[in-house]
């Protein structure tokens, strides 16, 4: 089974039919060929609350934060203080947001080595974790 993590603009592109990236982020989460196994935190599920509150609605942003939430084929991972230790050596290496300086350790924590992401720079300069942004990358990689 291959684990991936899924970045808040995974998630957007996800809910959001108008999101540029839409159309590569559908096949790659749900996706049953590969058998992956999705995984978020805490951290990027109020991301994902926030930008879809300032992008959509508070209602919808209230209806997708629960639905990932309750969601039986994503597991949420929580973030602790050793994470945050960490993020602050990443964020020193690799200067980027602290917020997925915070996902980063966190991938590392769990051993998760893809994220489905459409933030392109930062992610792909982080040592052990590999960036896709839709499934024919993602299947290429595992081969």
């Amino acid at each position: 089974m291959t684990t991936i993590y899924l970045d808040a603009s995974a998630l957007i592109a996800y809910f959001n039919k108008a999101d540029e990236f839409h159309e590569s982020a559908c096949p790659v989460i749900d996706s049953t060929e590969l058998n992956l196994e999705l995984f978020t935190s805490d951290v990027t599920v109020l991301e994902l609350q926030y930008v879809l509150w300032r992008k959509i609605s508070g209602e919808v942003a209230i209806e997708k934060t629960q639905g990932v939430m309750e969601a039986e084929d994503i597991y949420v991972l929580s973030t602790n203080t050793d994470d945050i230790f960490r993020e602050l050596e990443i964020f020193k290496r690799y200067p980027m947001p602290s917020f997925d300086a915070l996902i980063c350790a966190v991938m590392q924590r769990e051993g998760i080595k893809f994220l489905l992401s459409f933030d392109r720079g930062h992610f792909d300069a982080v040592e052990g974790i590999t960036r896709v942004e839709n499934l024919k990358d993602l299947k290429t990689m595992l081969r």
